[in-house]
């Protein structure tokens, strides 16, 4: 890498040499980072780069670091880069990483061009900023010419009242006196005034004129500092402002045009969320910025990965429940954005999600997409504490970014809906074709057991064979349960007498453990609901809440109407008191074929998911480890199922 890095001292420009080169990694930007570092070291000054991009390619994970790195250099050292390439491809790349980067899209299509476009800039900068002697005291052109232009009669004058005096004065040793005095007042005065002028204004005025010449045309600038409180001091300091809050709007606008040149490219949600996150946190100076997104259905909000200074294990343990007092429920429910610079004292903030993450303040604001919620947006921990305008800066972003990820998310719902159709029609054509074989792998079986019934040796074999078929046939059993179309045979029935059912079945099991199980029901009420389907769904959760429960725990159902609604919905909760799900699986568990369990299939609660929700209803998890986990059932009291 470092042979590709040229230092001409004379021109003060550096030439990199990416032509024909592949970047593809964060080494490889690190390592040109530390190139460009080291030749402004050696130069003692600000430079320029002349980059050669012809038949360069830059993997497209790459862009948006590779374009930070540049921001960082052209921040911290004032190296402007300067880009060439006579390809189409490479310089439309090259067009979009410079908007996205808040650099100016200066892209040549030789190197002459590029040195030619430096010397401009030069030429620009340094234009007026050199002043001869007459230039310096011409009327036209300097204060302190004018100064010295309305001096020169005053002095005239002063000198022919003096002349004056001594003519008319009978006392000439007093005239002598008083003429020279007046004359050394003048001159003090004058002087005094020209070196003020000099110093507090003329110099301050040079170095802003300079300042805003390198505003316009782009470059790293220093801000003007100016000792004093007078009109010129404040003059500086506006000046400074507008500066500043210009960088900002170029930001602002530089971050919005690269969110419209996503807009219908297909980009995937979690690409689009860790650049807006990036993007919004640098803009903000936050230490953290995360998207969560709301599933209705569940009625949960689930913080998507990845963020902004948070790392993924943290973000996979970020869910909370619309009914669960935070501010990101807050802002979802009332669609207003929120800020808080006292996380301590704020009525709305999750307790357990601020220790967590270590929230001092926050910021808010909701991802609407039309009349379609999508989640919230929130930036954290900003020294100095957060400001309305910095609250307006991101509803701008948010509104932007809503219609975004909006598309991001059908599109995925689409790159999902084919590939679990496909699956679906793979996995029920592959279950039929084995359950083929395998009805005459169990008719065999059974007529080979009754022929070597005597044979006591072989039995133990023939009790494994025949435990394994039938573990394959659970299996595909499952396969086609989960893959098959919709059948339901709905009737008015008590929901208890399911559970009691399967809580009869399950409590030799739970007896052989030591472990208790008790309901805990509400008065009888009926729902429209599949008998057969719905008792599959609670002795699935009730078997794995006692095979994770240790000896002398407890596994309760309760049930009642929901805290929500209640005229509406019935709530459905299977606690137990045992081990408890990992933060990193909580989002993986209703996953099809995820499993923790050395002969699970991973389907049990994928089709339990699947059928609460056929029926209309919702299902979420809370888990301590150590403490236990809860899976809680939202099923509609009246509607009929999907």
């Amino acid at each position: 890498m470092r042979e590709r890095f040229t230092l001409d001292r004379e021109q003060n420009i550096l030439f990199i040499n990416f032509a024909g080169l592949r970047i593809e990694s964060r080494e490889q930007v690190d390592e040109m980072a530390q190139c460009v570092r080291a030749a402004y070291e050696a130069q003692g000054r600000r430079i320029y780069a002349v980059a050669d991009y012809e038949g360069t390619e830059i993997a497209p994970e790459i862009i948006d670091y590779y374009g930070e790195r540049i921001k960082e250099l052209h921040d911290r050292y004032g190296i402007a880069t300067v880009r060439y390439s006579s390809s189409g491809l490479t310089r439309s790349v090259l067009r979009y990483l410079g908007a996205a980067k808040d650099l100016e899209s200066n892209t040549f299509a030789t190197r002459e061009e590029a040195i030619r476009a430096i010397q401009e800039i030069e030429n620009q900068l340094r234009s007026e900023t050199v002043q001869s002697a007459w230039s310096a005291l011409n009327p036209r052109r300097s204060l302190t010419g004018r100064l010295l232009f309305g001096w020169l009669p005053a002095s005239a004058a002063l000198i022919a009242l003096t002349a004056l005096l001594f003519n008319a004065s009978t006392d000439a040793q007093l005239t002598r006196v008083i003429a020279v005095a007046l004359l050394l007042v003048f001159v003090v005065n004058a002087t005094f005034t020209a070196l003020l002028l000099h110093v507090r204004v003329l110099r301050p005025l040079r170095r802003m004129e300079r300042m805003t010449r390198q505003l316009v045309t782009g470059s790293h600038y220093d801000p003007v500092t100016v000792p004093g409180r007078d009109e010129i001091s404040r003059l500086a300091v506006a000046l400074n402002e507008t500066a500043e809050q210009l960088r900002g709007d170029i930001e602002r606008l530089s971050g919005l045009y690269h969110i419209s040149l996503m807009i219908g490219t297909g980009t995937d949600v979690s690409r689009i969320c860790e650049l807006l996150t990036r993007k919004i946190a640098r803009l903000l100076g936050a230490e953290m910025c995360m998207i969560l997104f709301y599933n209705e259905r569940e009625r949960q909000l689930y913080a998507q990965l990845p963020g902004y200074g948070v790392s993924d294990e943290t973000l996979g343990r970020l869910r909370t429940n619309l009914d669960e007092q935070s501010i990101v429920t807050f802002v979802l429910k009332s669609g207003e954005p929120y800020l808080t610079n006292d996380a301590a004292a704020d009525p709305h903030i999750s307790r357990a999600a601020a220790q967590l993450l270590g929230v001092r303040e926050m910021l808010a604001v909701p991802l609407q997409a039309g009349e379609r919620k999508l989640g919230a947006l929130a930036v954290m921990n900003k020294s100095g504490g957060f400001l309305e305008k910095d609250k307006q800066l991101v509803m701008i972003f948010a509104s932007q970014a809503a219609q975004l990820l909006a598309n991001a998310q059908l599109f995925d719902q689409v790159i999902m809906a084919e590939r679990l159709a496909a699956v679906g029609e793979l996995v029920a054509g592959v279950a039929h074709e084995v359950r083929n074989p395998l009805f005459g792998i169990t008719t065999t079986l059974s007529a080979l057991s009754r022929r070597l019934e005597d044979r006591e040796t072989v039995q133990p074999f023939l009790a494994v064979i025949n435990t394994e078929v039938e573990h394959l046939n659970h299996l595909m059993e499952q396969l086609l349960e989960h893959s098959r179309p919709l059948r339901f045979e709905a009737a008015a029935s008590d929901i208890r007498e399911v559970i009691h059912e399967a809580m009869a079945e399950l409590r030799p099991q739970a007896e052989a453990g030591n472990i208790a199980l008790h309901c805990d029901c509400a008065a009888a009420t009926k729902l429209r609901f599949d008998r057969h389907k719905m008792h599959g769904v609670f002795a699935n959760l009730l078997e794995n809440a006692i095979q994770h429960t240790a000896p002398n725990g407890q596994v309760k159902v309760a049930v009642a109407a929901s805290a929500n609604d209640p005229g509406r919905y019935l709530q459905i909760e299977v606690s137990d008191t045992g081990a408890g799900i990992a933060p990193e699986n909580i989002g993986k568990i209703f996953e099809p074929f995820f499993t923790t369990r050395p002969k699970g299939t991973g389907l049990g609660l994928a089709i339990t998911r699947k059928t609460i929700h056929d029926h209309g209803g919702t299902i979420t998890v809370r888990s301590d480890l150590g403490s236990g986990t809860t899976f809680s059932i939202s099923l509609p009291l009246s509607p009929e199922p999907h």
